[in-house]
């Protein structure tokens, strides 16, 4: 059989706000395979298991995690000359960036902690990104500006007196909720540039392995 190759059309960025993919990424082991290695080439199970130190059937079972939930997907695949099929696997995007308010209530839900920017700082440790002193009085303003403007766009859109919205089926609620959010904050210039400053910042800690 000859090899299925295929070039994979790789995003710019991602923005994951899905409660359920950013509680996949708190597993160290799944976050490291995607932001570790992924983001930077396609790999096979066993490139992955050897690169990590870990089994292969512990990577394969969450590179299908991965691979199910579409932060990862499969490029190509490769038979070798002992008939093995190989299969390549490719994060979609060049880099994620995680939704604060989903991933402040994914945090929040274990704990009741008094500080909801300290809960997300907590869920980036599990990534292995450690802010230092330095740099956390700036992450903390950053995040409490953006998870200030995100609530106050979440209110202009779920009002208690519209009943024909509160009406609706949960699920259609949240739906809505968040497809208007991402409408509305990407039209806000000062919650884009937050944005902006904030991944700045982040991905110094991702480049340079300060995390």
């Amino acid at each position: 059989m000859n090899p299925k190759d295929s070039t994979p059309e790789i995003k710019e960025f991602v923005v994951i706000s899905d409660l359920k993919t950013i509680k996949l990424l708190l597993d160290r082991t799944r976050a490291d395979i995607v932001f570790k290695y992924l983001v930077n080439q396609e790999m096979t199970v066993k490139q992955l298991a050897d690169a990590m130190g870990k089994k292969p059937g512990t990577v394969l079972h969450h590179v299908q995690k991965l691979n199910n939930s579409g932060i990862i997907k499969m490029v190509r695949t490769h038979e070798t000359t002992r008939g093995i099929v190989e299969r390549y696997y490719r994060a979609i995007a060049r880099e994620y960036r995680l939704g604060i308010t989903e991933m402040m209530r994914a945090r929040t839900k274990e704990s009741s902690p008094s500080n909801p920017v300290q809960s997300i700082l907590v869920g980036l440790s599990t990534l292995g990104i450690t802010i230092s002193e330095a740099d956390m009085k700036r992450a903390d303003d950053l995040l409490s500006r953006i998870m200030e403007i995100e609530m106050k766009t979440e209110k202009l859109i779920n009002r208690s007196d519209n009943t024909a919205f509160q009406r609706l089926p949960t699920s259609t609620r949240i739906n809505v909720l968040k497809s208007m959010n991402k409408f509305l904050l990407s039209k806000n210039s000062t919650y884009n540039e937050l944005i902006a400053e904030w991944h700045d910042l982040l991905s110094q800690y991702l480049n340079n392995g300060k995390g």
